[in-house]
């Protein structure tokens, strides 16, 4: 009885000794994760009047492109214009051969004066009962038709010179000199450079929410223009959206600066700065997360930098922050990322200092 004691005996103590270890071991394990500080990435709550400042990129455009045409026909004496060239507004552009039309004019004038000495005499012989009153009446309409004819005459001649209806940038001649041209064909190209055009492709979510208030500025910067910006100003947006990215295009103009030719397709940044209305109270929408049920909560940091679950109710959004309706106050911080592994009472330290 005394041998089987002893063999026993030793058994029993270790293990006693290994219970003990097991227990100084979830003693450290504990004590390690109290100590342990969650590295995380840290906003503030912001409100009123701060700003966010957003990038797009933008392409040039023209304000408008026209083929221009002579409205009669005839044939080409004179292009007076360079592919590439900007013309002024009224620039002559192109002349017809207008012999045949002057000719028009002077017969129309010859007919016009020879119906009105007419129409005086038939004036003078009515008064005094010598010819009829229907012969009179065929006179004056006679004298109204050929002066019709003049008009028409003087307009055609009109005609012959074309002018540039706007600022133009010529991009392309459709004819060449001396050729017979019909009414309406195209004989340029030109492309409207009176102002600077600029076209970027916004999110829903941004058209949807901004207007004058929000928008603060909007400038366009070009790279072979170093530390130049240029402000913008809305034209117009359309109103369909793009079927796959689902953006709208915004169109902007600026006036065309001197002595730089910012022409169409060429590129430019367009920065948006956004005002926050007062009592707006905006986050990161990346500090945003979801509890099991789905609803919205983010991780305040106390004091002791501990984190504390808050639910929140949600407002507008542009992609980059989101309106915060309850359930924070100004100047709040909070964990912006990092914060998915966290737990009520953690301890975090902001891995960017």
């Amino acid at each position: 009885m005394k041998l089987s004691g002893n063999v026993h005996f030793p058994l029993a103590l270790l293990l006693a000794a290994a219970a003990a270890l097991v227990g100084c071991s979830d003693s450290g394990d504990d004590a390690q994760q109290a100590e342990r500080l969650w590295p995380v990435k840290v906003a503030t709550v912001s409100s009123d009047r701060e700003s966010s400042r957003r990038q797009f990129a933008g392409r040039v455009k023209a304000v408008q492109t026209v083929d221009l045409s002579f409205q009669v026909g005839g044939k080409l004496d004179q292009l007076q214009f360079r592919e590439g060239e900007i013309i002024p507004k009224g620039k002559l552009i192109a002349t017809l051969d207008d012999r045949d039309f002057l000719r028009r004019v002077k017969e129309a004038r010859v007919n016009l004066g020879l119906l009105e000495k007419t129409l005086a005499r038939q004036r003078s012989l009515a008064d005094r009962n010598v010819i009829s009153q229907q012969q009179l009446d065929e006179t004056e309409t006679n004298y109204d038709l050929a002066k019709v004819t003049l008009e028409k005459a003087q307009q055609d001649l009109a005609y012959t010179k074309l002018q540039a209806p706007f600022d133009a940038l010529v991009t392309r001649k459709l004819v060449e000199n001396y050729t017979n041209v019909q009414p309406g064909q195209g004989i340029v190209r030109l492309q409207n450079v009176s102002e600077v055009r600029i076209q970027v492709s916004v999110p829903e979510k941004l058209l949807a929410t901004a207007n004058r208030e929000r928008v603060g500025a909007i400038t366009a910067a070009f790279e072979f223009l170093p530390g130049r910006e240029f402000p913008l100003e809305y034209r117009e947006h359309q109103a369909e959206a793009d079927s796959v990215t689902q953006t709208y295009i915004v169109e902007l103009g600026m006036p065309r600066p001197e002595n730089v030719q910012i022409l169409p397709g060429m590129t430019a940044r367009v920065n948006l700065t956004l005002n926050q209305a007062r009592g707006e109270l905006w986050v990161p929408l990346s500090a945003v997360q979801n509890s099991a049920d789905g609803s919205p909560f983010i991780w305040l940091i106390r004091d002791d930098q501990s984190v504390s679950k808050t639910p929140v109710e949600l407002g507008r959004t542009n992609g980059d922050v989101v309106e915060i309706t309850a359930g924070v106050e100004p100047s709040m911080k909070l964990v912006a990322a990092g914060g998915q592994h966290l737990y009520e009472g953690a301890k975090v330290r902001n891995y960017a200092q």
